[in-house]
């Protein structure tokens, strides 16, 4: 993901908003691919013949080890290696170009992930599936109907790390919207209270006294707004699994300044707040 420039930087809920337009358009193309890819593989002919029981898919269970949008790697382990090569006119090789077509047509793919097909399949379905779509000699039944289970649970998976995004979107916007009207209102009291000289003075005491406890009622503000976005955070760590070192937001803001803008963002306006009360304290003393 492409770094944001600088007007964003300078704004961490507008440079968080960009990142998840970017985010939820991956995370949706991928549920897509994953659709299509299934539905192609419904409509591949398993072969018959007798599942070798060495195999490790011979058991027909498979646990998918993907995950969303680049939290593959957070999430399971991965076999390295070339493109496995099943044998020419098995279906193993329907299944690949079918998987090719889809999942690693992507439009961030290569940005993102940049697997060869093997790679990409033991990230996405396990070791042991893909062990049997890269090493076997035929498309068994059991195999096929393994491969559908897992197709699924990477589609649901998009879609449990797309209701997080989409949540996560919600609360930036909110925090935005709830945050502009006390910057406003900084503005507003800056201009009352006029400038950090002796003309600061000019307000009076009592207009000067009104300031303070408007500033009082607008850090409570950002207090509130903080705790909200707290109990977000806390909502995303319930519901995703994304690593015991990665959350939400340490994945969607990997690339800005700051891994919780919003509440970077609530910080900063906190910090003008606490800077405008400390010269209107000054001004009081002054106007005694």
């Amino acid at each position: 993901m492409a770094a944001t420039h600088a007007d964003e930087g300078s704004d961490p809920i507008r440079a968080a908003r960009a990142k998840l337009r970017v985010e939820r358009r991956r995370v949706v193309d991928e549920r897509e691919a994953f659709r299509a890819f299934r539905g192609r593989v419904s409509s591949i002919p398993n072969e018959s013949g007798r599942v070798d029981p060495t195999d490790p898919g011979a058991g027909g269970g498979f646990a998918g080890a993907g995950g969303p949008a680049g939290v593959r790697g957070a999430i399971g382990g991965a076999t390295g290696g070339a493109d496995g090569a099943a044998p020419p006119g098995s279906r193993l090789v329907a299944v690949r170009d079918a998987y090719r077509a889809t999942v690693m047509s992507v439009p961030h793919y290569e940005a993102e992930y940049d697997d060869t097909y093997e790679r990409s399949v033991a990230e996405e379905f396990g070791p042991e599936l893909a062990y049997v779509l890269t090493r076997t000699d035929c498309f068994h039944e059991e195999y096929k109907r393994s491969l559908l289970c897992a197709v699924e649970t990477a589609v649901q998976e998009r879609e449990a790390f797309l209701d997080a995004v989409e949540s996560e979107i919600e609360s930036v916007e909110r925090a935005g919207s709830r945050l502009e009207p006390i910057r406003t209102e900084i503005g507003a009291i800056e201009a009352e209270i006029g400038g950090e000289g002796d003309d600061s003075a000019a307000a009076g005491f009592g207009a000067l006294d009104a300031c303070r406890t408007r500033i009082g009622v607008l850090r409570d503000d950002c207090d509130r707004i903080a705790a909200r976005r707290q109990r977000v955070l806390a909502d995303h760590e319930r519901r995703l699994a994304l690593g015991d070192e990665l959350d939400l937001p340490g994945y969607c803001y990997q690339d800005l300044d700051v891994t919780y803008p919003v509440l970077a963002a609530v910080g900063a306006v906190g910090d003008q707040l606490e800077m405008l009360r400390e010269r209107i304290e000054r001004a009081m003393t002054r106007a005694r």
